[in-house]
């Protein structure tokens, strides 16, 4: 399948670059993951934020939801050795596809069984994930967004930008086979580029779906200034103090 890429605006790449910007400036934090990329996120599509902190985080698939036009992101970021990023991936699901094998439609299922049955197990467990959170959380249209972080290098740090449509694969459209005989990891190969686009770890039962980063990807870099922790520490005491 062709997945539909997104591209920001150029408004939304400014309000990205001074969110993150601002954010390492904080010497109060270092990283920008889960909520912390959420929120800059939200601020680069100016989309209202649940803070967790006022209520339960949600263990939904889709951590930001624009209600009012249906629209629904799993948010990942993540840290890649390289400084061009071109292959890369992430967690997408704890899948037991084993100790769930009757829901799933697959009551003869084991470890030992063709890797392709124990691969269309795994798309089960990813499409009931995927459509059923859809449904609970009002998502018609649904994305992944990531931001990917280089290492700091003669100060400065480089960010890639990508967002795309959730993939939704039929069996026939993934080839799988196991990394080897010990059967550590199954790897889901997309046939028509023969471009290894899932694994899976059935000791974690961890499912990682894999990426290659598109030329419409938005790259930035910054050099990350830190302000010193009075100067914030101040600043935000006396903003609050205004309020009773």
């Amino acid at each position: 399948m062709n997945r539909k890429i997104y591209n920001l605006s150029e408004g939304e790449k400014q309000r990205l670059v001074n969110a993150v910007r601002a954010t390492l400036s904080i010497p109060l934090i270092d990283g920008l993951e889960d909520f912390i990329w959420e929120v800059i996120f939200c601020y680069t599509k100016d989309i209202d934020v649940v803070d967790p902190l006022f209520g339960i985080r949600s263990k939904k698939l889709f951590d930001i939801v624009d209600s009012g036009r249906n629209i629904g992101w799993s948010a990942k970021a993540l840290q890649c050795n390289a400084q061009l990023v071109k292959d890369f991936e992430v967690v997408i699901q704890r899948a037991d596809i084993i100790g769930k094998r009757d829901a799933l439609g697959f009551p003869i299922l084991t470890i030992d069984s063709d890797p392709n049955m124990l691969g269309a197990a795994l798309l089960r467990h990813w499409h009931d994930k995927v459509e059923g959170d859809a449904a609970d959380q009002g998502v018609v249209d649904k994305r992944i967004c990531m931001l990917i972080k280089s290492p700091l290098r003669l100060g400065s740090i480089q960010f890639t930008y990508y967002e795309e449509e959730i993939a939704s694969y039929t069996p026939d459209e993934i080839s799988w086979r196991w990394t080897n005989a010990a059967k550590i990891g199954l790897q889901g190969v997309r046939i028509v580029d023969n471009f290894c686009v899932y694994r899976w770890y059935p000791n974690q039962k961890q499912f990682f779906e894999r990426f290659r980063s598109q030329y419409e990807n938005y790259t930035f870099s910054i050099e990350p200034q830190r302000v010193a922790l009075d100067e914030i520490v101040d600043f935000l005491n006396k903003k609050n103090s205004r309020h009773p």
